[in-house]
């Protein structure tokens, strides 16, 4: 907490705030110093690319391919968002990581239930279904714990300070 001992009296400030106010008188929120659930954002992104190289590397057919590169972009996207986030020394969106996880769901139980002829591993390529069915486990937990922990962080951090300090104590 700033006190009214940690800035000069006589130095130019803003009186009360505004969109005039200069850079002395903002106080600094940073509710995630230490970047935390980096590093769980960026997994989550590279099972989606993952996802997207296994669609180009393997002879899959058109449904579990371009199942494949869609839910790829998704998971690359919502781990490249909450990294950016997260290496700003922000928290990272926990809807966004239980979509993640919501995605992963569909990866385990799409390939029982897309291809040409429906059913158990109807998809042409069984590697690609096993790829699914594993990367999905993984996106379950990847996204269930960054959810997690994201909710506790944000229950746990400090009370955002106020923007603007004023120095006549007001």
């Amino acid at each position: 907490m700033r006190d009214m001992g940690d800035h000069d009296p006589d130095a130019k400030h803003d009186e009360r705030g505004g969109a005039d106010a200069i850079d002395r008188d903002r106080v600094e929120y940073d509710p995630n110093p230490d970047n935390r659930g980096l590093w769980l954002s960026m997994a989550i992104g590279a099972l989606g690319l993952l996802m997207i190289v296994q669609s180009v590397a393997l002879d899959l057919v058109a449904s579990q391919f371009w199942n494949a590169v869609l839910v790829g972009a998704a998971l690359l996207s919502i781990g490249a968002y909450n990294s950016s986030r997260r290496s700003k020394a922000e928290f990272g969106s926990a809807g966004l990581a239980v979509f993640a996880a919501v995605i992963g769901l569909w990866l385990v139980v799409g390939p029982f239930l897309i291809g040409p002829e429906g059913g158990l591993f109807a998809a042409a390529n069984e590697i690609g279904a096993w790829n699914d069915v594993i990367v999905g486990l993984l996106a379950i937990g990847l996204g269930t714990y960054s959810a997690a922990k994201t909710r506790d962080r944000r229950r746990d951090a400090d009370a955002r300070e106020t923007a603007t300090f004023d120095r006549r104590g007001h």
